[in-house]
This record gives C-alpha cells, sequence and structure tokens, in this order.
C-alpha cells in the first residue's frame, strides 16, 4: 500500500473529503465496527477503502481470498466485486 502523509500530530492528511449516503446493511456494519472496535467512522470508512483497493487488486491478479480457522482449516472466500 503506498505511504500515507501525516500532519504534525501524527494524523493522516485530508486530502479530499466524500459525502456518502449509506444503505441500511453499511450502517448497521458501521455501527457494529464502532462498537468492537473503537474507531471513528472517517477511520472505519478509510480503513474499509484501503482494504477494498488491496482486494480487488489482489483479485484482479489472479489471486484467491483465504480464511483460515484457529484448526488450520482453509476457506475459500467467493468476493463478487
Amino acid at each position: 500500500m503506498p505511504s500515507v502523509e501525516e500532519t504534525a500530530t501524527g494524523r493522516p492528511a485530508v486530502v479530499d473529503r466524500v459525502n456518502v449516503a449509506l444503505i441500511a446493511e453499511a450502517v448497521d456494519a458501521l455501527g457494529k465496527l464502532q462498537e468492537r472496535t473503537g474507531l471513528k467512522k472517517v477511520d472505519l470508512v478509510n480503513r474499509a477503502l484501503l482494504i477494498y483497493e488491496f482486494v480487488d487488486a489482489e483479485l484482479r491478479d489472479g489471486k484467491q481470498v483465504v480464511l483460515r480457522d484457529p484448526d488450520g482449516q482453509d476457506q475459500l472466500v467467493k468476493i463478487f466485486l
């Protein structure tokens, strides 16, 4: 992933602002993530976009997404982008 410019406070510099309308499922997911992580909405959305771009690039390169459970079992994840 490319490096992120930071301000003097150590926080990433704001480069662009976006206003989005979220569907109900996205609002629910955002709320659950806030509860679990304690992160702000802006931080969660930024992380989600970085992950989405990474996964998209890897899938386009012919790679697969695999989850491994604690027992070592692999499960292929089907992602339709």
